[in-house]
């Protein structure tokens, strides 16, 4: 049976053979499902980011099987894995996720190798250069989708985390079945998760159903996902979570847009100044993300503790003018006519 920690990749099912158990499987409905949920088009081309753990290879099986079935499906789907180099194993398993989708016939399959910054958050760092590299290969295959494994016990957890680390129901917009990227390299892609109504162990046994090895990394278990796993308690939480949540979000979703909606009326693209009047008419709740806005409409972004300080300033009688820093010399500047965002310079 194969393990977790295997080092090699023995293919050992016929791709013919894999590719039809595989269809037949109950989780081939799930991602079938998964991929309406997040209205990827049958026919689109789509890239996989697989890292060689359990649930992004497991993706890869289901997809395949999936598009086996269409005419030039499998022709329209590449694959990429990501080498970090944070851990010595990180190439070796790349290299087996290329292997694998090979073995199932997706001729477009390459591991690319990212530079991580040893500075800093490593992990957010590693985050953001595999989503850069994602982004470019994407744009080589001309692909409109890139499918990401996320499943319903990193939903749950990452709600869990998000909301203990105050995010709020901005916090939704990841763990959404789908998001199109809106700025920076790649905008326009969307990234899609068709698996979040499957659990870690369901896909974990899918694969040893299939004779099929995975190599989880062992540093997950080291971050606040690791920790959550251990404690009986919270793993009970997230058990209860992952199986409904779907719901919530489903709510967050519609809400999120409508939030788009009025922020569109508000603050059409380009705009860099509102009337501090239609500014407080806005329901309170949109106060920050109509800051951001802004900021992001002159180029540049502000953190957190500035947005969050504006909006108090703001909702003070007190209509004295004042000015936030931001990025890239922008000013957002806040008075009793206008809110505005300046380049400095």
């Amino acid at each position: 049976m194969p393990l977790s920690t295997h080092t090699d990749l023995p293919i050992k099912p016929l791709r013919a053979e894999l590719l039809l158990r595989a269809s037949r499987h109950r989780l081939a409905a799930v991602l079938a499902r998964g991929l309406q949920q997040a209205e990827v088009p049958h026919d689109a081309p789509v890239v996989l980011s697989v890292s060689g753990g359990g649930d992004s290879m497991a993706m890869l099986v289901l997809m395949a099987a999936l598009r086996d079935r269409t005419e030039g499906g499998l022709a329209s789907m590449a694959v990429v894995a990501i080498d970090h180099a944070i851990r010595a194993e990180n190439a070796e398993e790349a290299r087996q996720a290329v292997a694998l989708a090979r073995h199932l016939g997706v001729l477009a399959a390459e591991v690319r190798r990212v530079e991580v910054a040893r500075s800093g958050n490593t992990l957010d760092a590693a985050r953001n250069a595999r989503l850069a590299a994602v982004r470019d290969f994407a744009a080589s295959c001309n692909a409109t989708h890139v499918l990401l494994a996320h499943q319903a016990d990193d939903r749950a957890e990452g709600l869990l985390l998000a909301l203990g680390r105050g995010a709020g129901i901005n916090a939704a917009a990841s763990l959404l079945p789908a998001r199109a990227l809106s700025e920076g390299p790649g905008a326009g892609l969307v990234l899609c998760r068709p698996l979040l109504a499957a659990r870690r162990e369901e896909l974990r046994a899918f694969l040893r159903e299939m004779d099929v090895s995975w190599r989880d990394d062992p540093s997950n278990a080291m971050r606040a996902r690791g920790s959550m796993r251990e404690d009986p308690s919270i793993a009970a939480l997230v058990d209860g979570i992952a199986t409904g949540a779907g719901d919530f979000l489903e709510e967050a979703a519609q809400l999120l847009a409508l939030r788009e909606d009025l922020l569109d009326q508000a603050l059409p693209q380009g705009a860099v100044a509102i009337a501090r009047a239609r500014f407080d008419a806005l329901p309170r709740a949109l106060h920050a993300q109509a800051l951001i806005r802004l900021v992001r409409h002159a180029g540049s972004s502000a953190s957190r503790v500035t947005i969050d300080a504006a909006v108090a300033s703001m909702t003070s009688s007190d209509r004295t003018p004042r000015q936030y820093g931001c990025q890239s010399g922008v000013v957002l500047m806040v008075d009793a006519r206008e809110v505005r965002a300046l380049t400095s310079r």
